[in-house]
């Protein structure tokens, strides 16, 4: 029985990675007035994107997440051929409406997904489940990887992956550490986040402070603010080296992402440092070009890094 996973594009996997494991692919457009740019995960054109529209923190941008009636296609026309059940795994509904919106189309799909398999000589039946991942970008990436993992070497069913799945989201932990705070600040002002709010804006950027942000459970705070970005790249780092060290990772999957060429991470010694020390103790490690999405929330530049952590 063919289990199919489907992520948005907000998920910080790199492209090598989704095509090899056939990971299926809610886009998210975005707008800037007049243009549309939208996200497939192509690294490529995700760095263009970077150098085009956000040189300045005030570009005035918004997604727009995949609609009921888009996800429906997807799964009427394709997906319901391809799999027998199929999990949809989508970022945070906390900050996105993906969750719902694709929630609502499983209905639809479900009322309607017999006539289209039996048309293509298909009997059996076909069944989704969607689920909040309660996590975003490099989190949703880690707790993906995960369930692709329970698939392929656990061989698990649908109606227990869904429920281990949502235990493991429990326990995500995802970092972001902004380069610009004034992109996160113009960002959470339009949505209600207050992880950076005006007075440690005005601060930050004055002194040049660094915030790492901690997501979990679907809510996100500051948890630490450092001067300079690379210190705050590399107290981050440190704080990873010493969770891998005292084995408090429940999987052993590092995930973490760039907003622009992710050349520039590994020269970071940090960076080589943790990738050698997680290879040490058989750790994997994911670097990936950080989603438009999110990358229009927090700025160029920015860093992000996520793992699954022992209760």
């Amino acid at each position: 029985m063919k289990i199919g996973v489907v992520v948005d594009s907000a998920c910080d996997l790199p492209r090598s990675y989704i095509d090899k494991y056939g990971l299926q692919i809610l886009p998210i457009r975005l707008h800037f007035g007049d243009e549309l740019f939208v996200d497939e995960r192509d690294p490529q054109a995700t760095m263009r994107f970077y150098q085009r529209y956000l040189n300045n923190p005030d570009t005035d941008a918004e997604t727009e997440p995949p609609s009921v009636e888009e996800i429906k296609k997807l799964f009427l026309e394709k997906l319901v051929l391809e799999y027998d059940r199929a999990l949809v795994l989508t970022v945070t509904k906390s900050r996105s409406p993906t969750f719902e919106n694709a929630n609502q189309a499983s209905y639809a799909v479900m009322n309607e997904y017999k006539a289209v398999r039996e048309e293509h000589g298909i009997s059996n039946p076909f069944a989704m489940r969607v689920l909040d991942s309660k996590t975003l970008f490099t989190g949703q990436a880690v707790l993906t990887h995960e369930t692709l993992r329970l698939i392929r070497k656990e061989e698990m069913p649908l109606e227990k992956l869904r429920p281990a799945v949502d235990d493991l989201s429990e326990r995500v932990y995802a970092y972001l550490i902004p380069e610009d705070l004034q992109y996160v600040y113009n960002r959470g002002r339009k949505k209600g986040d207050k992880s950076v709010g005006w007075l440690s804006f005005k601060l930050g950027s004055a002194l040049d402070m660094k915030p790492i942000i901690q997501m979990n459970r679907g809510e996100s705070e500051a948890i630490k603010k450092i001067q300079g970005f690379e210190n705050a790249l590399g107290v981050l780092m440190d704080d990873t080296m010493e969770k891998i060290r005292n084995d408090e990772l429940e999987t052993k999957t590092i995930c973490m992402s760039y907003a622009g060429n992710p050349e520039k991470i590994k020269k970071n010694p940090k960076y080589m440092e943790l990738t050698r020390l997680a290879k040490k103790h058989g750790v994997e490690t994911m670097l990936a070009v950080m989603s438009t999405t999110a990358g229009i929330n927090v700025g160029p530049g920015s860093f992000s890094l996520a793992y699954i952590k022992k209760e």
